[in-house]
């Protein structure tokens, strides 16, 4: 049984691995059609998207961008004359903000992968979409390490969650 469990497990994280790369696989082809970088498009996409003002600090925890990559990125786009931020010495947390040209691309670009989201969700059904988006949201503490213990929280609640299903 418990061999059955483990190669259940791993059948089924394989297949969520090859979901998720092939999603990022369709942002990256964006990116690439529109002459991007991954990094750039989702800078473009954060801040074309977010209501209020991000920081770096809150793009680099809330999109998952590794803060040194995201720093190169920003620099770039500044000198593109897409970004602006706050003169040196100013606040820490720099608020990133579209310049008209940064805009113009986003227009161009991001809006139109927004246009094709919500066409996808439409034909998924918003119910659908919302109930995945919930099971998701809570599959990210399964991969959660908890540094303080000796075994990561990930392992446990993974060999207990899919315990659970393999019968």
């Amino acid at each position: 049984m418990e061999e059955n469990a483990a190669l259940s497990a791993k059948s089924l994280i394989e297949q969520e691995n090859r979901q998720y790369n092939e999603t990022n696989a369709l942002y990256h082809a964006a990116a690439v059609q529109f002459g991007l970088s991954d990094t750039a498009f989702w800078i473009l996409y954060a801040l074309y998207s977010s209501a209020a003002p991000l920081t770096q600090v809150q793009m680099c925890a809330e999109w998952c961008l590794p803060k040194q990559t995201l720093n190169s990125a920003v620099r770039s786009m500044v000198e593109q004359g897409l970004l602006l931020t706050p003169a040196p010495g100013g606040k820490r947390a720099k608020n990133l903000n579209l310049t008209e040209a940064g805009r113009a691309l986003a227009e161009k670009t991001i809006a139109r992968v927004v246009r094709a989201e919500a066409a996808a969700i439409c034909r998924m059904g918003l119910e659908r979409m919302e109930t995945d988006l919930a099971i998701r949201q809570g599959d990210g503490s399964f991969f959660r390490i908890d540094p303080m213990q000796q075994c990561s929280v990930f392992h446990l609640k993974f060999l207990v969650f899919f315990y659970q299903f393999s019968f």
